[in-house]
C-alpha cells in the first residue's frame, strides 16, 4: 500500500518519523515522496530539498518500508504530528518501532548536541555535555548543520549505545520511536503536544526517558548516576 507524504503540505523535518510510524501502522508499505511545490514557511526551498535528501528519503528504510518520489499512491493519512500519533497510541494502537538497516556502533554512549539558529535558546549545553561525554567516553555527535551524517550511520550508533543522550531536537525523535535506550533533556523549553508537564509520549519503551530538568552538568551527573545505580 502506497502512502503519500506531501512537501507541500509538511514540513521537512524529524516530525516526518511519527508520520511513518503511524502510516505503518494504518498499513503502509511504500512512502510516496510528491515534492512538488515544497512547503517553505519554515525552511526556503532549498533548505526544505536538502533535508529532504538527508532526513526523509533515507527515512522509510528504518521502518522496514519502500520509497519512491512521484504522484500516485492508494493512501493519504494527511499531515501528522505527535498529537496525532499520541492520539492513535492512547486510544490502544499499536506501532512498530524504528531500527537500523546497519550493523550496532561500536561506543558505549552517544551525546548529539543541538547547535542550530532556528530556536538558539534550545541549543545544547555544550560546556556540560562535553564535560560529561569525557568522563564516561561517549560518542559526541555534533548538529548536521556542522557536521554532516548519514541518517543511516546515526541509527547504527543510536543501536549499539547503552544510552543515547540528547536535548528536545530532532534526532531525538529518531530515537525514541526506535527501541533503542535514550534521555532527552529539557523538555520545558519545547513541550511535548498534549503532554502534561513532568509527563512523556505514551509510546516510549523501556529505558527511554524525557526528562523535565535544564542540561547543566549536575543535572546530567545526578541523572546518570541514578539511572546506572539502577541497572
Amino acid at each position: 500500500m502506497r502512502c503519500v507524504y506531501a512537501l507541500r503540505k509538511s514540513i521537512a523535518g524529524f516530525d516526518f518519523f511519527h508520520w511513518l510510524v503511524l502510516a505503518k501502522a494504518k498499513g503502509a508499505t511504500e512512502v510516496v515522496f510528491d515534492i512538488r511545490n515544497p512547503k517553505t514557511s519554515k525552511f526556503d526551498e532549498a533548505t526544505v530539498m536538502r533535508r529532504f535528501q538527508s532526513i526523509l528519503f533515507p527515512g522509510p528504510a528504518l521502518a522496514g518500508m519502500s520509497v519512491s518520489i512521484g504522484t500516485e499512491y492508494e493512501m493519504d493519512i494527511g499531515v501528522c504530528d505527535q498529537s496525532k500519533l499520541n492520539g492513535y497510541v492512547w486510544a490502544g494502537g499499536k506501532i512498530e518501532p524504528l531500527r537500523s538497516v546497519l550493523p550496532p556502533g561500536p561506543w558505549p554512549y552517544t551525546i548529539t548536541l543541538r547547535k542550530f539558529n532556528r530556536w538558539p535558546v534550545r541549543n545544547s549545553n555544550e560546556e556540560a555535555w562535553m564535560r560529561f561525554g569525557q568522563e564516561i567516553g561517549a560518542k559526541m555527535i555534533s548538529d548536521y548543520e556542522e557536521a554532516p551524517i548519514h541518517l543511516h550511520d546515526r541509527m547504527a550508533l543510536y543501536a549499539g549505545a547503552k544510552m543515547n543522550f540528547f536535548v528536545t531536537n530532532g534526532p531525538a525523535a529518531l530515537c525514541y520511536l526506535s527501541e533503542y535506550p535514550m534521555a532527552s533533556f529539557d523538555l520545558q523549553k519545547s513541550w511535548p503536544s498534549g503532554i502534561p508537564e513532568g509527563g512523556h509520549y505514551p509510546f516510549l519503551s523501556e529505558d527511554q526517558y524525557q526528562i523535565w530538568l535544564p542540561d547543566d552538568y549536575d543535572n546530567i551527573r545526578a541523572w546518570f548516576d541514578a539511572w546506572r545505580r539502577r541497572r
